[in-house]
């Protein structure tokens, strides 16, 4: 198994708490601050642990040398970071853990509205023009690098024509071998897109959580995952043979031999942006050097660098895609232009209320 699994490796051990308001996402497993050589400005990174460290890393790096800065970082999850950093802020706003860190779509949302993020000066990062219009921030705050997909897996000896449909999972033909995500892992449990085809938004569930509540009540259900390896385990033995899962988790155990396939569906796959956002609070020598660091990790060869480690796609206009992704439907612009993508900021805003109803209506059935 490759070292794609690195930045989901927070399912392994956080399981669906890992998904929570503060900060849930698919990330990588823990890891230990570090430091560049360098003098004048300090600067601290948080970047993903494994592949997912290595690109920003090594041009932190450079950039600390070039520029006669120091560059620390600090490598870890979401789960854990993002917390820290929110707690940091509320003793001294004015001393935030880090300067310039990489996140998911929901801290983007959640730290959006905790006020943690520092406006991106297009003059300073020039290279936040080159994101593709879809994910560009109307805020101004932060800049997306890449995605990965949401679609459906399945066990290719069991389901031997790809599925076509998120509504598959619904299917009577794959009663009792499916599985998903309990509450309050709405970012991969795939009811907020169920949801959202059922004509709701992200602000009120209900017709999402209800389609699941009629599937549970028939028995639809093998039960709820917390863990991928756990979903990888139970789509190998066949006891799952359906579920919402993530091209980036799941192309490692494809190439690892694995009966397992990445289904687009044909409403389109649930896009998960990730990338940089500069930290409020910061010195102001700190966010311009934070800033040109951030354009240079932006630039299209650091880009098509860092999909090549996580099998994620490129968000960046000229950033290529890696030649072994190429011909994978998943991996392609369409399917970026096409993706369901959601408002993160209402979904974090109604994840207790949700997950209520969730708890009322779904997994009380289980």
């Amino acid at each position: 198994m490759t070292n794609h699994l690195s930045r989901r490796d927070l399912l392994r051990t956080t399981g669906v708490a890992g998904l929570s308001l503060l900060g849930g996402g698919l990330l990588s497993a823990c890891g230990a601050p570090g430091g560049s050589s360098g003098g004048g400005t300090e600067l601290t990174m948080f970047h993903w642990a494994g592949a997912q460290g290595e690109v920003p890393r090594r041009i932190g790096d450079a950039f600390a040398k070039k520029n006669g800065v120091t560059v620390r970082y600090i490598e870890g999850t979401n789960a854990e970071t993002f917390p820290k950093l929110v707690t940091s802020v509320q003793v001294n706003a004015k001393k935030p853990l880090l300067n310039l860190g990489f996140f998911n779509a929901q801290s983007f949302a959640q730290g959006a509205g905790e006020g943690l993020w520092a406006p991106v000066d297009d003059a300073l990062v020039p290279n936040a023009a080159k994101v593709l219009p879809e994910f560009r921030r109307p805020d101004g705050l932060g800049v997306y690098t890449v995605m990965d997909a949401m679609g459906i897996l399945y066990n290719t000896k069991v389901i031997t024509t790809p599925p076509k449909s998120w509504l598959d999972l619904f299917s009577p033909e794959y009663r009792g071998r499916v599985t998903t995500w309990d509450a309050p892992a709405f970012s991969v449990n795939a009811a907020p897109v169920i949801n959202k085809l059922k004509g709701g938004t992200e602000d009120d569930l209900s017709k999402g959580i209800a389609a699941f509540s009629v599937a549970a009540k028939k028995g639809q259900f093998n039960g709820f995952v917390s863990s991928i390896d756990q979903l990888r385990q139970q789509l190998n033995s066949g006891q799952v043979v359906i579920a919402p899962g993530f091209q980036g988790v799941a192309q490692p155990w494809i190439d690892a031999g694995d009966p397992i396939g990445f289904a687009v569906p044909s409403e389109g796959v649930m896009a998960f942006p990730e990338g940089f956002q500069l930290v409020k609070g910061s010195g102001s020598a700190q966010l311009e050097e934070a800033a040109k660091l951030m354009n240079e990790i932006l630039a299209p060869a650091a880009v098509s660098s860092y999909s090549a480690a996580t099998a994620t796609i490129p968000l960046i206009e000229g950033a290529e895609l890696p030649a072994a992704f190429r011909d994978k439907p998943g991996f392609q612009l369409k399917t970026v232009k096409e993706a369901i993508q959601l408002d993160w900021a209402l979904l974090a805003k109604n994840i207790q209320q949700a997950t209520d109803r969730w708890n009322r209506d779904v997994k009380a059935y289980l």
